[in-house]
């Protein structure tokens, strides 16, 4: 949200991605310690599985955000994060939602 308002100033639009870069790397690193973690009778395997993965999404994430640039500008980027967080929001609550639903069934 913070670049649709600061995509012409070429200071605070740095600033904004220096800060999300060191935000998202640092999560990178504690989900890594915990996938590590998880893994104690193959930790290496794990760790490739991981690296790849987010090699992967970073790619696909590329991808998606280089259409939306090609297709909207700058400012294509807010709209493919706002669509992105729906289709999370999407695949996180929906299966919760139909737990429920199911747990009522068989108790009835």
């Amino acid at each position: 949200m913070l670049l649709y308002g600061v995509s012409s100033s070429f200071i605070p639009t740095l600033f904004i991605i220096i800060v999300w870069g060191a935000v998202h790397t640092s999560g990178l690193i504690v989900a890594q310690i915990w996938v590590i973690d998880e893994a104690k009778e193959a930790p290496a395997f794990a760790n490739s599985l991981y690296i790849s993965f987010i090699n992967l999404g970073v790619s696909l994430g590329s991808l998606a955000g280089g259409w939306f640039i090609a297709r909207a500008g700058i400012q294509g980027t807010l709209w493919s994060g706002l669509l992105a967080m729906v289709c999370i929001g999407t695949k996180v609550i929906y299966p919760r939602i139909f737990r429920k639903y199911k747990r009522l069934d068989v108790q009835n």
